[in-house]
C-alpha cells in the first residue's frame, strides 16, 4: 500500500469519525479516531520493513526476503529514512550470498542516510569486506576504521579483528623475497 493511499485512508475513517460525531453517536466517533491514527503509524513505520525486522532478529533470511519482496516500489511506498533501511536489509540479506550486490545496497543505505550509528557500522563493515574482496586494500582499511570509529557499543569488535587479519595474511603473499633481484 502506498504512503498516499494510507493518508487517504487516514482522511476517510477520520471523516467518518467526525460525521459520528456530529450525529451525537460519541463511543464510534471516538472509536473511529482511534483507528484513524493506524494508517498514520504505518506511513511513518511501514509494516513490511517492521516485519523483516521481526525475521533477521531470528535469523530467518527465507522471512527477511519474504517481506522484502512485497515492497515493489520502495520510492513510492517508503519514506526517505524507510528507503535506507530496505536498502539496508536488502544488504544484509545479499551479505552471505552476493557480496557485489551486498556491497551496491549497502552504498545506497549510506547514500539515503541511516539514522543509528550501529548500522552505520555494519554497513561500512560490509563494504570493507567487499572491497577486500575485490583487492582494494586502502579502501577496506580505511572502511574499517570508519566502522570501527561509528561503533560506540564495540559490537563489531571482533569481526573488525577478523577482517584486519584476514587483510594481514593477504599482504603475506604479496611481500617479495629480498635476496632475490629483479
Amino acid at each position: 500500500m502506498s504512503k498516499y493511499s494510507k493518508v487517504i485512508l487516514f482522511l476517510l475513517i477520520f471523516l467518518g469519525s467526525i460525521f459520528l460525531l456530529f450525529k451525537e453517536n460519541y463511543f464510534y466517533g471516538s472509536i473511529l479516531i482511534l483507528l484513524s491514527l493506524i494508517p498514520i503509524f504505518f506511513i511513518f513505520r511501514n509494516e513490511f520493513l517492521l516485519l523483516a525486522f521481526l525475521k533477521i532478529r531470528k535469523k530467518d533470511m527465507k522471512g527477511l526476503k519474504k517481506y522484502l519482496e512485497y515492497v515493489k516500489n520502495p520510492e513510492l511506498q517508503l519514506t526517505k529514512n524507510q528507503i535506507a533501511y530496505y536498502y539496508f536489509l536488502n544488504g544484509i540479506l545479499y551479505s552471505e550470498k552476493n557480496i557485489l550486490q551486498s556491497e551496491n545496497y549497502m552504498q545506497k543505505a549510506l547514500d539515503f542516510g541511516l539514522k543509528f550509528k550501529q548500522n552505520i557500522a555494519i554497513a561500512k563493515l560490509n563494504l570493507a569486506i567487499a572491497s577486500l574482496s575485490k583487492g582494494d586494500k586502502k579502501r577496506a582499511d580505511l572502511l574499517l576504521l570508519e566502522a570501527k570509529k561509528t561503533d560506540i557499543s564495540g559490537l563489531l569488535h571482533d569481526q573488525i579483528q577478523i577482517i584486519k587479519m584476514q587483510m594481514k595474511k593477504m599482504n603475506i603473499g604479496n611481500r617479495q623475497n629480498p635476496y632475490i633481484r629483479n
